[in-house]
């Protein structure tokens, strides 16, 4: 109704009853369309036009809809489209000197949440998984209830936050909220009743976190806009991270980013089955797993990692080499033992595999 409104002032007309008898709305909703080019986003002026358009229609208004929408100017490339890279999550926390704000970007950065989901979470909404994830139900109990995961990182980090505020009196329940108001711990306030961070509070700590960074310095704006969308950015990084991760399908990357609709490889849209098709949360870690490597910050972090998924490959192949060694074994002793009893292998050939069996077994 805002768009309706500011129709409504610019024609001089106070009342809807009025608007829809109103004579010569071609021609005002023309100049209207003509007088907002100058003031809005190209991209914008469909969202003005069509809420006008929906109340007229309703109210059996006949115009030339197609003359009007003719003077729609062509369509801007949209800004904010880029990622974050891991160098500049880096960077955001190196100033992100308190312990909240750091569990935060790794919060993001691991999960792909949206920024406004945040104050929503509870501790009730975390569950324990192997490797040191954690998964997280967001917006539960309504209709965009979904899960996603945070990588072990930030895990750590969250739980590194979550006891700093026991250690400050805060008495931990199931339903505090995941990530609280700030406190003064110098006077015990962290004993108060923890009230769930505002939204405003976070989008203002992570633009004042992004700025100090310094990594938007020398990005050009367009349209009074960034590249890079401050905390959208976060999820353009995940999303991209998991649909690179030839491990996990397409459909499980837009289920852990939320998502009900997605555009498939040939740019059609896919509607996902949340009626019959319900992943459980240890099918969906199955599959992200695999990305975990690519979506922690920290280099050592990495690395770490990498080192525990190299020693399970290497125990993986010493115990398929045992298996294989003792497989072996029992077949040469097998035919070793026929051979005595039955004589069917030459005598010549019996000292090799006795010595072949004395090897396994050394």
């Amino acid at each position: 109704m805002d768009k309706l409104d500011r129709f409504m002032k610019f024609v001089g007309i106070e009342s809807y009853d009025e608007l829809s008898r109103a004579d010569n709305l071609q021609e005002k909703l023309e100049d209207w369309i003509m007088s907002i080019k100058n003031q809005v986003s190209p991209n914008s002026i469909p969202y003005y036009f069509y809420g006008v358009k929906s109340f007229l229609e309703v109210n059996d208004v006949l115009l030339n809809w197609k003359k009007i929408i003719r003077l729609f100017p062509s369509k801007v490339k949209k800004t904010g489209r880029r990622a974050y890279t891991t160098k500049e999550i880096q960077k955001i926390l190196a100033v992100a000197k308190d312990i909240r704000s750091r569990a935060l970007v790794l919060f993001l950065a691991s999960s792909g949440v949206r920024i406004g989901a945040i104050p929503q979470l509870r501790v009730k909404h975390l569950y324990d998984l192997p490797l040191g994830c954690k998964g997280v139900l967001v917006y539960e109990g309504s209709t965009d209830e979904y899960w996603t995961i945070i990588t072990p990182e930030a895990s750590e980090a969250l739980d590194e936050y979550l006891n700093k505020r026991k250690s400050d009196g805060e008495i931990i329940t199931p339903e505090s909220p995941l990530f609280r108001d700030v406190y003064s711990d110098r006077r015990g306030n962290g004993k108060r009743i923890a009230r769930p961070v505002g939204l405003r509070a976070l989008i203002c700590r992570m633009i004042r976190l992004v700025d100090k960074s310094g990594i938007r310095c020398t990005e050009e704006k367009t349209s009074n806009r960034y590249s890079t969308m401050v905390n959208h950015a976060f999820r353009k990084r995940f999303i991209t991270i998991l649909k690179s991760t030839p491990e996990i399908k397409n459909s499980t990357a837009e289920k852990l980013a939320g998502h009900k609709v997605y555009r498939d490889e040939d740019n059609f849209m896919v509607e996902l089955d949340d009626s019959y098709n319900v992943p459980t949360l240890d099918s969906l870690f199955n599959q992200y797993k695999h990305a975990i490597v690519e979506l922690s910050i920290d280099d050592s972090s990495r690395l770490q990692i990498k080192e525990v998924q190299i020693q399970k490959q290497y125990s993986a192949l010493e115990e398929e080499k045992q298996k294989h060694f003792a497989d072996k074994k029992k077949w040469y002793k097998t035919i070793l033992d026929r051979a005595k009893t039955e004589g069917e292998i030459p005598d010549w050939l019996r000292p090799v595999m006795e010595e072949m069996i004395q090897d396994f077994e050394s």
